[in-house]
């Protein structure tokens, strides 16, 4: 009688040999396809969901945190708030990361590891895109945009992403040192 090792073995063997096993070249070759393509998005599927999920979720902050005066519920407590206990210039930045940083975190939680691996490696790319389409987008609407201010609105909003997509890796990497 045959061990159970051995006869997996055995059963392993007899799969790799018999053609009646074998997928289809066709099947083989959509399975590959879709393994490739989960594991290498396009920068184009990548940009349209991180422009989604900033959209869906600027667009919630906007319920609460007006940009540049620009709000959906006329709510100016937490931006007079940040703007009187920091001032105007720390109050940009705060507000910056919160209309980016929060979509940010989304997406780290939304995104599959492959989609993240390619924001990260092109994060100046995606978050200048993102930002240029946002402070455009708020211009469109009406939004009371001046220079001074806008610079540092962009490098809050640009800043907390970064920080909380780069810091994402870094916690994934500690978390998966402690586990082994």
């Amino acid at each position: 009688m045959l061990n159970p090792k051995e006869n997996i073995e055995k059963d392993f063997f007899n799969f790799q040999t018999k053609d009646e096993f074998s997928p289809s070249e066709k099947l083989s070759k959509k399975i590959i396809s879709l393994i490739e393509k989960d594991l290498c998005p396009t920068h184009k599927i990548v940009f349209l969901k991180l422009l989604s999920i900033h959209t869906f979720i600027g667009a919630i902050t906007l319920l609460f945190c007006p940009q540049f005066n620009l709000s959906f519920t006329n709510n100016h407590k937490l931006f007079h708030y940040f703007h009187y206990t920091f001032g105007p210039s720390i109050c940009m930045l705060i507000c910056g990361s919160i209309f980016l940083g929060s979509g940010a975190i989304f997406a780290v939680s939304i995104l599959r590891e492959a989609e993240l691996k390619l924001i990260r490696t092109n994060k100046y790319f995606y978050y200048l895109s993102i930002t240029s389409i946002a402070l455009t987008t708020f211009f469109v609407f009406g939004a009371e945009i001046y220079l001074k201010m806008s610079f540092l609105w962009v490098i809050g909003a640009i800043t907390s992403s970064l920080l909380v997509i780069l810091s994402h890796q870094y916690y994934r990497i500690l978390f998966q040192k402690k586990n082994s």
